[in-house]
């Protein structure tokens, strides 16, 4: 014998070999089936099946006729299959003393013939064994054995194969999201219509994988992730098979049709989950969240369940729960999200995007000198779309540096227009904390004018005000602002960060009091005092101060004996298109 192909010793370096295969707690597969029919026939027994040997149990992949070998390794022959490289041949049991008394020999299986060859990789460990029994005594020739050591071989060469096209995660050794896939296919094709459940697991979650990663190394936080699979394998070993989806997420389905049990069963886990890791010698506790999908098997299992899977862990992301069930209403909100999304540039690139303009008053006299640019969405297949839906998505996104670029010059355009018809209006132009942090952001608001003609005085960039603002590079940003000679407006203040001592580091000229504080002023005694205060302290420290959301003329009259000086809302006008806020204008302004 080549001692090449000897086993090793070593049962740790068998075990782990083992493991990196990612097969054990797989799904079976028409291949593995396929051989163990074979082997029944070539051999002419009534058994046959192909076993892993784990560290304490026996693991069927696959079995064809008369196979009831049990799980128990101490107990299996297979478990002295692979202590060799050749054939392992009980031609009589009952002749045999290691087996005599053996349960499988002794019991109502009473198998009288084993005939095992060791599944050895590449490497010369022994994993397993395919293997063929019988309940009567026989022979087993030298040929025969050569024919049982071949189609051997071509398991573990599938094995291996099948791990080095894909299908196995490299970093864990479990099969990954394409055998997932696979998986899920080929049990709805023999399965269609039984009920099954699929767990996505993220643990540790996103944020705090990024943190373990940067603080302990990639190699510190890959030996987390083995000792997370490890034990995901540990807990659901019986009931479900694990795969190694992405990164830090796993994935669990179900075994049966029994979904009411393998959902309690999930659940029971909970302390089980919490238990801290001791991969790095240390106690680390990951926190863990799981989506569960109860589906059935069919053709497009592997289309629909894992997607509603990750909805399903994201939802409990979002709810900070440990487990959370698919909820198809999330789900819609979701897909509508991400349609969205998709659907900017090309709203951009075919102008399903269109501006309107809130009029700002002088609260004294009423004129009109000025407007707020205000994006609005008219989708090509959803209609009208809120900007209280999609700002918030698009702001969380890149997209939204090429449609602010896109408002900042229509904005502009429009203004530079309304300058060359003899109407000398100011616009504002909301800017996300985003576009402070583009390097061209001034270029481009700078060019926009220098473009059409329009003097930057007549541009105010409004933002959200925060603590986000006080970092060196947005202070640039904002300082090049002012100089270029735009204004700087903070809106929605009194809602958020409001803290006055940050308003000395920031070169803000316009404080925009929030519409929340507004809209009941008349009638709220208590946003009556808020609004009074934060008038006179932004009048005292030099500010001009709007106020958003003005509905009535108890209101406007209000915030006009406070030293408001600019005011917009309802009680004015709506957002209007172009033409109607031009004409809106020249009627507040005869005098």
């Amino acid at each position: 014998m080549d001692p090449q192909l000897m086993p090793r010793n070593s049962e740790e370096e068998r075990i782990a070999a083992l493991e990196k295969l990612g097969i054990l707690d797989s799904q079976t597969s028409d291949y593995f089936d396929g051989v163990t029919r074979l082997a029944m026939e070539v051999f002419g027994m009534p058994g046959a099946y192909i076993s892993l040997i784990d560290r304490d149990r026996q693991w069927l992949k696959a079995s064809a006729g008369f196979c009831t070998p049990g799980d128990s390794r101490e107990t299996s022959f297979c478990n002295y299959t692979i202590r060799g490289a050749d054939v392992l041949v009980i031609e009589d049991t009952l002749q045999d003393e290691r087996f005599r008394n053996n349960p499988a020999v002794t019991g109502p299986d009473r198998i009288r013939f084993y005939a095992g060859a060791p599944l050895l990789t590449s490497a010369g460990y022994a994993v397993g064994a395919l293997c063929v029994i019988a309940q009567q005594a026989q022979p087993f020739s030298a040929a025969q054995r050569r024919q049982l050591q071949g189609l051997a071989a071509l398991v573990i060469a599938h094995i291996e194969l099948r791990r080095a096209v894909g299908h196995v995660d490299a970093v864990t050794g479990m099969p990954n999201k394409f055998q997932l896939d696979e998986d899920l296919d080929a049990q709805g094709a023999v399965a269609e219509g039984e009920p099954r459940v699929l767990l996505y697991v993220d643990m540790p979650d996103a944020a705090k994988a990024f943190e373990i990663a940067s603080v302990l190394g990639i190699t510190v936080y890959d030996d987390l992730i083995r000792g997370v699979a490890r034990r995901l394998a540990a807990l659901f070993r019986g009931k479900g098979s694990v795969y190694h989806i992405t990164d830090a997420r796993f994935a669990v389905l179900s075994h049966d049709a029994d979904t009411a049990g393998f959902i309690a069963f999930a659940h029971s886990l909970e302390a089980a989950l919490q238990e801290p890791l001791m991969e790095l010698n240390v106690p680390l506790n990951l926190a863990s969240f799981g989506g569960i999908v109860p589906f059935k098997l069919c053709p497009s299992a592997s289309m629909d369940a894992p997607r509603k899977a990750s909805a399903a862990v994201n939802q409990a992301l979002l709810a900070q729960q440990r487990w959370r069930s698919y909820d198809s209403q999330s789900d819609q909100g979701q897909q509508r999200a991400f349609r969205l999304l998709n659907s900017v540039q090309h709203s951009i690139d075919n102008h399903a995007f269109h501006l309107l303009y809130q009029p700002k008053h002088d609260a004294h006299d009423g004129a009109c000198q000025s407007a707020e640019a205000l994006l609005r969405w008219q989708h090509p297949e959803l209609g009208f779309v809120s900007p209280a839906e999609f700002i918030p998505l698009v702001e969380k996104t890149a997209l939204i540096g090429p449609l602010t670029a896109w408002v900042i010059r229509t904005a502009i355009a429009q203004t530079a227009a309304w300058h060359r018809a003899g109407h000398c209006i100011k616009i504002a132009i909301n800017l996300s904390a985003y576009n402070f942090e583009e390097p061209d952001i001034c270029d481009r608001l700078r060019g926009a004018c220098d473009e059409f003609g329009l003097d930057p005085r007549y541009v105010e960039v409004e933002c959200t005000e925060g603590i986000w603002m006080e970092s060196p590079g947005i202070l640039d940003t904002l300082n090049t602002i002012r100089a270029m000679g735009m204004s700087l407006a903070l809106d929605d203040f009194g809602t958020g960060y409001s803290n006055f001592a940050y308003l000395q580091k920031i070169p803000a000229t316009v404080i925009k009091v929030d519409q929340s504080l507004i809209r009941n002023v008349h009638t709220n005694q208590r946003d009556q005092r808020i609004v009074r205060s934060l008038i006179a302290l932004a009048r005292e420290l030099g500010y001009d101060v709007v106020a958003e959301g003005v509905e009535t003329a108890q209101s406007l009259e209000l915030i006009r004996s406070w030293g408001c000086q600019i005011a917009q809302g309802y009680h004015f006008a709506k957002p209007l298109p172009p033409d109607a806020f031009i004409a809106h204008t020249r009627a507040c302004n005869v005098t």
